[in-house]
C-alpha cells in the first residue's frame, strides 16, 4: 500500500509540473505568436477598439448576407467558410467578428444586445458594406439578428437561422445559468494553464481551409478561447432573451435550420417550433449537431437560395 501511495504520489507531482511548465509556456506562446495573427480582411475602426470584418463575392449585389457568429466561437470567419464559400459566386457575404472574435480586439465592452448590434451596424458601414442585409444567426446571435430585426426593420430583408437561439430558450429550467456560468469559470482556467494546447481538447473544424487558415485558426482559438469578452456575453444573455422576447414578432421573412438539439437539452427542439410557428417561419430539421454549417453545408445551400430567389422577388 505504502509503495502504491508512492507511485500515485510521484504521478500526481508530475502532472502538476507538467500544467506548471505547460502554463508558463503558453503565456510566452500567446506573446510570441501575436506578430502571427494576420487579418484576412478588414480592420474597422471603431473609437476605443477595432473589429475585423471579412467580406467577398460582388460588391455590388444585394442584399449582403450578413453571418453571425454563435457565443464562443473563436474565429467566426474561419468557421463559417464552409457555407458561405458555397454562396459567394453568386452573393455577396461578410462576416463580422465581433468584439473578442476572430482577428478582433479583445476589450472590456458592454455585451447587452442593443450595444452588440450596434457594433456589428458600425462595423459594416465602416467596411462600406450597405444595408439591406440577410441575416445569418448561429446559436446565441440569434437574439442579436430578432433585435436587429425589430428594430431596424428597414435594414434586414430577411433571416436565415443556423440553429439560432430564440428568447424561450433562456426561459428558467432550459439553459440553467449556474451551471453555464461553472462551465465558463472551469474553461477560462484551462485556458490560462495552457490545456487547449494539448491536441483535441478544443477540436477546430478544418475541413474547407488551407494550411494557413489551418494554423490562423488555431492562434486565433489560443488568444480568444473563453475571453472575458465571452464571458460577459454569458452573463448578459439572459436578459438580453427578456429584451428581446419584448419587442414582440418579427416581420422580415424568416428560414431556420435546426439540429436534432442533442448537444443542447430536450427542450431545444420545441423552442424552435413554437418561434417559427409565432413567426410564420420555414423551418427545416436536420439529424446533426449545433454546428449544422459543418455537416449540411450543401442542402443548406440549396435551401437559401431557394428562400432568397422568393424574399427578392
Amino acid at each position: 500500500m505504502k509503495r502504491l501511495l508512492k507511485v500515485i504520489g510521484i504521478l500526481i507531482v508530475a502532472l502538476l509540473a507538467f500544467i506548471g511548465i505547460l502554463a508558463v509556456y503558453n503565456q510566452i506562446a500567446i506573446k510570441a505568436e501575436a506578430d502571427n495573427i494576420v487579418p484576412n480582411g478588414e480592420i474597422v475602426d471603431l473609437g476605443n477598439y477595432s473589429v475585423h470584418v471579412y467580406s467577398e463575392g460582388d460588391a455590388n449585389a444585394a442584399p449582403t448576407l450578413v453571418f453571425m457568429s454563435g457565443s464562443a466561437t473563436v474565429a467566426p470567419v474561419y468557421d463559417f467558410k464552409a457555407l458561405y464559400s458555397l454562396l459567394s459566386d453568386d452573393y455577396r457575404i461578410a462576416v463580422v467578428e465581433k468584439a473578442g472574435y476572430g482577428y478582433s480586439d479583445i476589450v472590456e465592452i458592454d455585451r447587452d444586445v442593443a450595444t452588440m448590434v450596434e457594433e456589428v451596424r458600425n462595423a459594416l458601414n465602416g467596411a462600406g458594406i450597405n444595408k439591406p442585409y440577410v441575416l445569418l444567426p448561429h446559436s446565441m446571435s440569434g437574439l442579436e439578428a430578432v433585435y436587429w430585426a425589430q428594430n431596424y426593420p428597414d435594414e434586414v430583408s430577411g433571416i436565415i437561422g443556423i440553429d439560432m437561439s430564440v428568447p424561450d430558450a433562456y426561459a428558467d429550467g432550459a439553459l440553467n445559468q449556474k451551471i453555464t456560468r461553472r462551465m465558463m469559470t472551469l474553461g477560462r482556467l484551462s485556458v490560462k494553464l495552457g490545456l487547449l494546447r494539448i491536441p483535441g481538447i478544443y477540436p477546430l473544424n478544418e475541413a474547407p481551409l488551407t494550411d494557413e487558415e489551418v494554423i490562423q485558426q488555431k492562434l486565433l482559438m489560443y488568444r480568444n478561447a473563453v475571453n472575458p469578452v465571452y464571458i460577459a456575453e454569458g452573463q448578459n444573455v439572459w436578459e438580453n432573451a427578456k429584451v428581446v422576447k419584448a419587442g414582440g414578432n418579427l416581420t422580415c421573412p424568416l428560414l431556420m435550420f435546426c439540429s436534432d438539439g442533442t448537444e443542447i437539452g430536450d427542450f431545444w427542439i420545441p423552442v424552435q417550433k413554437e418561434f417559427a410557428e409565432e413567426n410564420q417561419a420555414e423551418i427545416v430539421f436536420f439529424d446533426c449537431g449545433h454546428y449544422i454549417h459543418y455537416f449540411k453545408s450543401e442542402e443548406m445551400k440549396k435551401q437559401i437560395e431557394a428562400f432568397l430567389d422568393r424574399i427578392l422577388e
